[in-house]
């Protein structure tokens, strides 16, 4: 169940009860919508510049960003993000082929990586652009399908009053147990939580040639080429989760290497091997 956490760090004022927020233990489960709303306002606060990412977690269950408002109460207000700037990260984050976002937009693939590298700063991120936080790509995702507007601007007005908050979502690639091997599986789940090959090949005490090979046999289960589109992909199932089965139906159609073999982009039922 997906769900947001708050710390105890809050402006000046009456707390306000927020849609999401984990302080009753014994009260009923967040429903999806309020999951996808959850997510929605998280991505219009980052590129609003109304929040940074701290940091990103995870346990064997879920997976977190931590996120922070400081900034604004010490008056640190950035320029915003070019429109068209947005665009392309929008584009690269649901479609994860960027190469064909560069020839849509005439850019070269360097460039695209160039324009993902400074919105990902302004939203508090270092890292290179394919090592981001799976849970900022589903952000993206959920805001794209969104349908619940009003419990976005009650939840964006509610989050003011965190000045930190972690924001939390059950685990999609759980599911790949089932279309992968122990080991595929092993490697594929320490990719999406943003190690590099050393350091999975560290990790699992073997060379980084056999972690590659595992990935990429992986991959070649799935019908993707790489982390990018592993995580559009996941996305783009946990929010068929939030929909009905029309709208999931037309979510499964996302691999490009679709026509290789059925596919987990594809196929929603049992997997063979």
């Amino acid at each position: 169940m997906d769900h947001v956490t708050s710390d105890d760090q809050r402006r000046p004022g009456p707390a306000v009860p927020a849609i999401g927020l984990d302080s009753a233990p014994s009260g009923p489960p967040t429903r999806p919508t309020d999951e996808a709303a959850s997510l929605a306002a998280l991505w219009t606060e980052l590129l609003s510049g109304l929040c940074r990412i701290e940091h990103a977690e995870f346990t064997p269950q879920t997976c977190s960003l931590v996120v922070t408002r400081g900034h604004r109460v010490v008056g640190d207000e950035r320029a915003p993000l070019p429109a068209r700037d947005i665009r392309i990260l929008e584009r690269s984050l649901l479609e994860g082929v960027r190469k064909s976002v560069a020839a849509d937009f005439g850019l070269c693939p360097s460039s695209v990586a160039e324009i993902l590298r400074r919105c990902f700063a302004f939203m508090g991120l270092s890292c290179w652009p394919s090592r981001i936080p799976l849970l900022l790509v589903m952000a993206a995702h959920a805001k794209a399908a969104s349908s619940t507007p009003r419990a976005e601007k009650l939840l964006l007005s509610q989050n003011q009053q965190f000045l930190r908050q972690s924001i939390s979502a059950t685990r999609p690639d759980n599911e790949l147990s089932a279309w992968l091997s122990p080991a595929e599986f092993a490697v594929i789940r320490l990719l999406i939580e943003g190690r590099s090959y050393v350091e999975v090949a560290l990790m699992r005490q073997t060379s980084r040639r056999t972690v590659a090979n595992q990935l990429a046999s992986a991959f070649h289960r799935l019908g993707i080429s790489g982390r990018a589109e592993l995580l559009c992909l996941l996305a783009k199932r946990k929010v068929a989760s939030w929909h009905p089965p029309a709208a999931s139906n037309r979510a499964f159609a996302l691999s490009p290497a679709a026509s290789v073999a059925p596919s987990f982009a594809l196929v929603a039922g049992a997997p063979g091997r």
